[in-house]
């Protein structure tokens, strides 16, 4: 009998992923958001079929980034929503699982945005649609800038809610972020005694990281 997909859970520190692309003009593009999406989703692949070649995934990409100004969505969201289709101009559009190189081996199965927490209740939702617990998670400061509020916290909370669910899924957290180890160190305690993983795939490893880390991290060039 096959071996069904191994379910994995995809937590993207979005803004990190933004950073790491090289001449970088308008991050607000869906052009942009879709070299992003298949990035990830071509070395979360990579990384998964070198760990485990015999297995199947199903890939649920959760996105994390300041997806809001008060309750409305950002520019960039709208783009990452837009970039669920891969190439608007082709008759038959296979949506997300385009950006896998490995199409009929790692799955991409769907997306959602970190703006709504996994584990809390649907009466905290808020908006015009009730679509999200997180308004505001992008403000500007006294002087200006630009700033994400709740959005390291958001993924850490997701991340844990899924690391206690009892089913047999993998988690692979994508970012350079040193203030995402606590989280995963204890996510990889929730997981002690069962076959799941978590991970982090980070460019080049972290820095400053805990030297003892290194089985959890899985390294990337770019």
């Amino acid at each position: 009998m096959a071996r069904r997909p191994r379910r994995t859970h995809v937590l993207i520190d979005w803004n990190s992923e933004l950073h790491a692309l090289p001449r970088l003009s308008a991050s607000e593009s869906v052009d942009v958001a879709r070299r992003v999406l298949k990035s990830v989703c071509r070395q979360v692949g990579k990384q998964l079929l070198q760990s485990a070649p015999d297995e199947n995934f199903f890939l649920f990409l959760r996105a994390y980034h300041g997806w809001r100004r008060g309750f409305e969505p950002t520019a960039n969201r709208v783009a990452l929503e837009a970039a669920r289709v891969f190439d608007p101009s082709a008759d038959e559009d296979g949506g997300l699982n385009e950006y896998s190189s490995h199409p009929r081996q790692v799955v991409v199965r769907g997306m959602e945005f970190g703006d709504r927490l996994l584990g809390a209740r649907d009466e905290r939702l808020c908006g015009q649609r009730r679509d999200h617990h997180l308004p505001s998670t992008l403000q500007t400061d006294r002087a200006g800038a630009s700033g994400e509020k709740m959005v390291d916290t958001a993924l850490v909370s997701d991340l844990l809610y899924l690391a206690a669910d009892n089913d047999d899924s993998w988690l692979v957290v994508v970012g350079q972020d040193a203030d995402l180890v606590p989280g995963i160190l204890t996510a990889e305690g929730l997981l002690q005694g069962t076959d799941r993983r978590v991970v982090y795939l980070a460019r080049g490893g972290l820095k400053n990281s805990n030297p003892k880390m290194a089985d959890l991290v899985w390294k990337r060039m770019n």
